[in-house]
């Protein structure tokens, strides 16, 4: 997509396929906010990958969150918008709390892109951080735009002091802030550089700051890795999370979903993906225990009290 000078993200590039039949009609997503903005809506395009290279193709209608195309043939695809136009776009706020010995986090601003966030996901993971999951903005943001990060904690650190919103698929840039020692909770809050208006805001509480799946040298879910294997009870929305984060892939999940007691499709759980994943995908299987297994994650870590 990089390619295509002319032209900006303007939704995720999905592979679509067809095993058999046809489409009169297909629906692809944008995070465009186009409700006032109608002047845009020429402006839509659809990027076309096949065995010829790349083509840029019309849309026949844009709703608010989609662009329509009539009689596709289907292969990988993806929404664009001509550059130059001062667009809003939905976005995603997300947070990554390091393992270093003072409270660092690092915070993104990123268009609603799914496949961007995951690889986000695994890259911060995969130096053995955390997510820290909080809600997104509600309104749209505009491209281009500079946005300010504060902290109401005396000492905090944050830099840089202001980031462009922009599409970045690679190693996208990012709020650090520091904290040496947060004695209570505090709040974020992201606003607009010239507008000083308030967009987004959380609370980040004082045990999140805490929170780690890695208890006294050893790991969580290793430490209760036999009660973990006989009271887990919501395997199937937990293998979804899974899957949906790279942790497993598709034959994993397939094979584990097979299995016929929720013990044994845990017990695999451990001895394949977690072994091979280490301490990054324990980690991430610690964050969907505590949202899906939230009462057994507090009984067991009662216990060790």
């Amino acid at each position: 997509m990089e390619k295509i000078e002319e032209y900006m993200p303007a939704g995720p590039l999905m592979d679509i396929s067809m095993i058999a039949g046809k489409f009169s009609e297909v629906y692809l997503p944008h995070w465009i906010c186009i409700d006032d903005n109608p002047k845009i809506l020429d402006k839509f395009a659809v990027l076309h990958i096949d065995d010829y290279g790349d083509v840029v193709e019309k849309v026949a209608e844009v709703t608010p969150s989609h662009v329509k195309l009539s009689e596709p043939a289907f292969s990988p695809r993806a929404v664009l918008m001509k550059v130059g136009f001062p667009v809003k776009i939905r976005c995603k706020v997300l947070i990554y709390k390091t393992n270093t010995a003072f409270l660092t986090l690092h915070v993104y601003l990123i268009p609603c892109d799914p496949g961007l966030r995951q690889e986000m996901d695994k890259q911060e993971l995969s130096y053995g951080y955390n997510i820290i999951r909080k809600p997104h903005p509600e309104r749209s943001l505009k491209m281009q735009d500079c946005f300010i990060l504060t902290a109401d904690l005396d000492g905090a650190e944050i830099n840089p002091q202001k980031l462009k919103l922009r599409y970045e698929s690679k190693d996208p840039n990012f709020f650090e802030v520091f904290i040496e020692n947060p004695d209570r909770n505090f709040t974020l809050k992201l606003a607009q550089e010239n507008e000083h208006e308030q967009v987004w805001t959380c609370v980040i509480r004082k045990d999140e700051c805490q929170s780690t799946g890695h208890i006294q040298g050893q790991h969580f879910v290793d430490k209760h890795r036999h009660d973990l294997i006989e009271r887990v009870s919501n395997i199937e929305p937990i293998l979804d999370n899974l899957l949906r984060d790279g942790v497993i892939q598709q034959e994993d999940y397939d094979t584990i979903a097979a299995i016929r007691t929720t013990q044994d499709k845990v017990r695999k759980l451990f001895i394949g993906p977690l072994r091979a994943g280490g301490h990054a995908c324990k980690d991430l299987f610690y964050k969907i225990l505590e949202e899906k297994e939230p009462f057994l994650v507090t009984d067991l870590k009662r216990k060790e009290s």
